[in-house]
């Protein structure tokens, strides 16, 4: 039986967020991270940027986009919500 782990942590970058959930991303795009419908910028500050460093970057709620992911059944830690 295969475990499987739904926690979206905030602290790694957004790269291995999309490559353990793949089907987050489609929600991060609605949400404003518009760079990441760009497959070069996914693989490249992607791999650099953590969800929160992105989210202030785009000028996104992050306690808005915790509860969100929240909502969609993800478990959510290392949010820097100053």
């Amino acid at each position: 039986m295969k475990i499987i782990d739904n926690t979206i942590d905030f602290q790694i970058p957004v790269y291995d967020v999309i490559k353990q959930h793949p089907e987050v991303k489609q929600l991060l795009v609605e949400f404003g991270f518009k760079p990441l419908t760009d497959k070069a910028m996914l693989n490249t500050a992607g791999r650099l940027v953590s969800l929160n460093q992105g989210a202030g970057k785009i000028k996104a709620d992050v306690t808005s986009l915790r509860k969100e992911l929240e909502w969609n059944g993800y478990e959510v830690k290392g949010v820097d919500e100053k």
